[in-house]
């Protein structure tokens, strides 16, 4: 059990999820989301929906079925001859209208607790599949709110649910508790290789992200981690033999409102998205780019 573990001093304990449309939040768990930005429940997510996600990932891989809007995100670095699809792919999103994914991020009990945690109007944002292939490197300290040029940061939380075991030795997520306090949008600098795409990291890490401050989220399939929009996390190098994947979208209150980027820490990210879309033939501002990357779930109101 993750909450007996040493590690997760920080965690409240963790009560499997029981099999209906609800997942009540209790005091202790909203008090301790609120004050150190993420919240873990166990086996959110049962074996045959994760076995669907599994599944589909591979077929899109493969090319077994259309893929419509669905974007295919490969690590260069691991692209060497004779390897897999599913050996080199780093993820696969612009989900929100394939019909099995959408069955995540439409899920009633993961909306329940979204909706515990930023309100009952809910803009789903950018889900994604992330696959973690043996020799994949790590993901350094980031916040997910340098992507979303919207506000407020506290009305957005990212779910995050293994879909195999996930442990320290195959890139497991590692998050600085307390990080996201005061909303404050770190400097991050642009790490993009000739591997990986918009890959960014909080500039000065070592203050922001120190060793010794990192609780390291080892879970189970199933298992669902939420986290605050600003909250400072980055996962590990996957040093085994084995595949670690996961399924995320964040979720956005629906009364959020867009902000202006120019002369912000989103400038550098949001020139650089502009210029790929440029380059494709397109012509969206960056505020348009994540409009059409939402859907609201839950409520009919929407500013974004």
């Amino acid at each position: 059990m993750m909450a007996c573990n040493k590690n997760y001093k920080f965690l409240p304990k963790c009560v499997a999820a029981v099999p209906s449309d609800t997942y009540l939040l209790t005091p202790e768990q909203l008090r301790f989301y609120h004050d150190n930005g993420f919240l873990v429940i166990k086996k959110l997510f049962g074996p045959s929906a994760l076995h669907n996600y599994r599944q589909r990932f591979i077929d899109v891989c493969n090319g077994r079925v259309k893929r419509g809007q669905v974007a295919v995100v490969k690590d260069r670095a691991l692209c060497k001859p004779g390897t897999k699809p599913e050996e080199y792919i780093n993820k696969v999103q612009e989900l929100m209208y394939d019909p099995v994914y959408c069955t995540y991020f439409e899920d009633p009990r993961l909306l329940h607790v979204v909706a515990q945690l930023i309100g009952d109007q809910i803009t789903a944002i950018n889900c994604m599949l992330i696959n973690k292939p043996p020799g994949t490197s790590p993901h350094p300290p980031h916040q997910d709110l340098l992507y979303f040029p919207f506000r407020p940061a506290h009305k957005i939380v990212a779910s995050w649910t293994a879909i195999d075991p996930v442990s320290k030795d195959n890139g497991c997520l590692f998050v600085i508790p307390g990080s996201h306090k005061p909303e404050e949008l770190y400097e991050h600098r642009d790490l993009t290789n000739e591997s990986k795409q918009f890959f960014y990291g909080i500039v000065d890490w070592q203050v922001r992200a120190p060793e010794h401050k990192r609780v390291h989220l080892e879970m189970e399939p199933g298992d669902t981690v939420f986290f605050n929009s600003a909250l400072v996390h980055g996962s590990l190098a996957n040093t085994t033999k084995v595949f670690r994947k996961a399924l995320t979208c964040h979720f956005a209150n629906s009364n959020c409102h867009y902000i202006d980027v120019a002369g912000t820490a989103h400038e550098g990210i949001a020139k650089d998205m502009e210029k790929e879309v440029q380059k494709r033939g397109g012509d969206l501002n960056y505020v348009d780019l994540w409009r059409i990357k939402t859907k609201i779930v839950r409520g009919n109101r929407c500013n974004l």
